[in-house]
């Protein structure tokens, strides 16, 4: 049996991270963007995902790129200094959430049990696990003896002997995918603050409107679409989703297919726990009507089991979600 681990923005979340509908009061704080009233405006217009205004001057930039290139770059630099924010914040705080009442099993961290999964692949493009996993030794203390981790088709920038971190490191492109025997593979499915193009003058990262497409255009994003789709597609794998809100059309496809043709089981781990699934068919006074949607079909079949109780809760609580959990990834 193979464990995966995929991993979206509500589980930065749990460090104080903003998932993308909070991303919005960050943004309009930046003093770049306070200067600019076509941004903060676009920003208002579009503060419920603020990857829509980042489309919008996408588009308006490929139609004209004199005019819309400097509007491009400010909200593109804004992003840039709230992830900086956001991975500084991550430095000052303990990645562990303790409860010595609560749980007799000492061992269980949050750090065990990410080394229980085959490989992990995230839509973040923070640097939370390169700070309080990759760079911690994380492979000595684990469920499993991981020989560290290891970044597939990326080499960092200067010496590649160096015993520098992870998140302190820039890292670029190259062309050897192979994963270091023993290490625990770590797939970055949308790019990262920390990765720049070959040449280093850009940076790796996918936002916006057409992510599929931006992702096939890149030959590192487009393998790791790739390899994640090869990894739910063996037998008897089992994925479990931390903190995706399933609304990205290039992952659901890939998860539909694998459910539906594979037999891929997820566990989710989400404040909307199955609800995911028909939500939109709630009406207000709490019922669900209408018919399934397509979503919801394959969202079922797969669907293992889910909870909504805060990751770094389950880690330490005793709860029958808890239970259920750990029988998914014995693969009862």
């Amino acid at each position: 049996m193979v464990n995966i681990l995929l991993l979206g923005a509500g589980f930065s979340k749990n460090w104080g991270a903003p998932v993308t509908s909070e991303f919005f009061h960050a943004l309009i704080a930046d003093t770049e963007v306070r200067g600019n009233q076509r941004i903060h405006d676009l920003l208002w217009s579009r503060r419920t995902n603020f990857e829509d205004a980042l489309a919008g001057l996408q588009e308006a930039y490929a139609q004209n790129r004199e005019a819309n290139r400097e509007p491009l770059w400010i909200l593109q630099r804004a992003i840039s200094r709230v992830f900086d924010k956001i991975n500084n914040i991550f430095k000052r705080q303990d990645f562990e959430l303790y409860q010595e009442h609560l749980t007799l099993n000492r061992i269980r961290s949050a750090r065990w049990f990410l080394s229980r999964f085959d490989a992990i692949f995230t839509l973040n493009q923070d640097l939370l696990l390169e700070i309080h996993y990759f760079d911690q030794n994380h492979g000595a203390s684990g469920e499993r003896h991981w020989n560290g981790g290891s970044l597939p088709g990326l080499q960092p920038v200067g010496q590649p002997s160096s015993t520098a971190p992870w998140s302190s490191r820039i890292w670029t492109p190259t062309s050897d995918l192979n994963v270091q025997q023993g290490s625990q593979p770590y797939y970055k499915l949308h790019g990262s603050t920390n990765w720049k193009s070959i040449d280093g003058n850009d940076e790796l990262m996918i936002m916006g409107t057409g992510k599929l497409r931006a992702i096939r255009e890149n030959p590192l994003l487009d393998k790791y679409h790739h390899t994640f789709a090869d990894f739910i597609r063996q037998a008897g794998t089992r994925l479990t989703v931390i903190g995706y809100g399933f609304r990205d059309e290039h992952i659901n496809g890939t998860l539909k297919m694998a459910i539906s043709n594979h037999g891929l089981q997820m566990y989710v781990i989400d404040p909307r726990g199955a609800a995911i699934a028909y939500e939109e068919r709630n009406d207000r006074d709490g019922l669900i009507k209408g018919p399934k949607s397509e979503f919801e079909e394959w969202f079922q079949k797969g669907l293992y089991s889910a909870s909504i109780t805060p990751f770094r809760r389950l880690m330490i609580d005793e709860t029958l979600d808890r239970e259920v959990l750990e029988d998914f990834l014995v693969g009862k």
